[in-house]
Formats: C-alpha cells, structure tokens, sequence
C-alpha cells in the first residue's frame, strides 16, 4: 500500500519517513518483535529511494525504537528501550492522537511515581514566582473547566503548564530541565484523562489542593495531593491500582513523608 509523507521541503525524507514509522509504532501496527518491512518494501510503499529510507531506519534505530539485523531485517523494540527523552520521540508522543496503551501506562507509572516528590520538593523550595505561575495555571484551567473541551486543548495546555510549573518549583538542575523534556509526554496522559466536563471539575479540585500544600510549605500534604491528583488521572485510564487486570502501582515514598521525614522550607 502507498503510504503519504508530507510535502515539506524544510524537512528530509528520512525524518519524514521515520516520523510515518515512529506514528504506526506508537499506534501499536507494529508491537515489539514485529519485523518491519524490508527496504525495497519501505522504497516502493513511500516511493522514495533507498538512501532515504536507510536514513529514517537509521533515525528509529539511533533511539532504540527499531534494531536493524544483518539477514534478519528491522525489528521494532519494546517501548522500554526507546530513548522516551530523545527530542524526536516526545514529539512523536506529543504528536500521536491514540498511541500504544501500554506506552501510555509506562509513562503514566513514571509521573505516578515521581510527581508527588516533585511535589514535595516544590513545598519547600517554590519561590514567589513559581507559585504564580501554578495560580496562573489553575486560573486559566478554571476557564475552561466550564466548556465541552472535546475539540478544544486549552485546558489540557494549562493543566500540563501547572505540572511544569512543579517540576520548575523545585528549583533542583535536572528536574527543571526534565520538566521541559517531559511535556510532551505529560500532555500526552492529560489529554487522555481529560474528557469530561465532570472529571475536568474534579482535576480542578484536586489541583487546587495540591497547589494549596505547596503554598502552606507543607511537603507531606503536597506529597499526598499529588497523589491524589494521579490516582484520578489513573481512574480516568481504567489503569487504577485495582482495576481487574492492572498491576498494583506502587507508591515508594509514600511512608517516608506520611512518617514525617521531611520538614518545611525554612
């Protein structure tokens, strides 16, 4: 079957084509173990020559998402190989309007995992600017909480502007800079729980919470909030801790601050 890639001149074939790829990966045409068509295959499906197909394979391949082998061919990798920080691969999540579920869950189970300790971290070192910058966030969230959203990505565009606000409020090198490599993947799970005009009115409860614990410098209080926050997201995926056929999602640091190992910012 003749597939399409777009006709911009700015952009090479290859990464044309590795974008095409990358899009039927994330779609799940191709799982883990699949062989992807050959080249001559790939040349005559595009209808470009070889060298450019050699050159997007080479793209995939370069962040893990395909491995090419001698007499074997090209083998599409599990998700957690992929290099998921790699600028092409969040732009291919950012992208994507109905990737592979179980790339969803991976990420989900990362941000499930790590946002209540940003979250704690931000209620002792959030500065001024960054809680104005949460309040800003929740402001515009609340505008749009009372519209149908459907077609319409303006709430989800400030609800991930709030997580990126935490992870800027912690004021620590390599989660400020994760936060803007992670948006594409955060907006990726937002978008996905964000349906409803009820659930949009419920995450703005939660967030308001959440951004309250961290006001009050309370980082047990904001460690939970946060929780709170993507035990819904989790709800919304049908991927919650206990939902029939999902593995229970851990909570590792939820004892240390619930004990009382961390203090406010003094």
């Amino acid at each position: 079957m003749k597939q399409s890639i777009s006709a911009n001149k700015d952009q090479p074939l290859g990464d044309q084509i590795a974008e095409a790829l990358g899009h039927e990966l994330l779609s799940g045409t191709y799982r883990p173990g699949d062989a992807l068509p050959t080249e001559m295959e790939l040349v005559e499906s595009f209808g470009v020559s070889r060298a450019s197909v050699r050159s997007g394979l080479q793209a995939l391949a370069s962040r893990g998402i395909i491995e090419r082998f001698v007499g074997q061919g090209t083998i599409a990798q599990d998700f957690r190989d992929w290099n998921i920080l790699d600028p092409m691969v969040t732009g291919l999540l950012a992208d994507h309007a109905s990737p592979h579920p179980d790339l969803v869950r991976s990420i989900f189970e990362f941000r499930y995992s790590a946002e209540p300790l940003v979250a704690a971290l931000a209620a002792r070192n959030a500065r001024a600017r960054d809680l104005v910058a949460m309040e800003d966030a929740i402001d515009d969230m609340a505008r749009c909480s009372s519209r149908d959203v459907a077609a319409d990505d303006s709430f989800t565009e400030h609800d991930v502007s709030f997580h990126v606000a935490i992870y800027r409020g912690t004021h620590n090198a390599i989660w400020r800079h994760l936060a803007h490599i992670l948006r594409p993947a955060i907006t990726l799970v937002v978008r996905r729980s964000n349906e409803t005009t009820e659930e949009l009115r419920e995450t703005l409860a939660r967030h308001r919470a959440l951004m309250e614990a961290i006001r009050m410098r309370d980082p047990a209080a904001a460690y939970d909030a946060a929780l709170a926050v993507m035990r819904l997201t989790a709800g919304e995926l049908d991927i919650a801790p206990g939902t029939t056929g999902a593995p229970e999602i851990p909570d590792p640091m939820g004892a240390l601050f619930r004990a009382g190992g961390t203090g406010a910012a003094r």
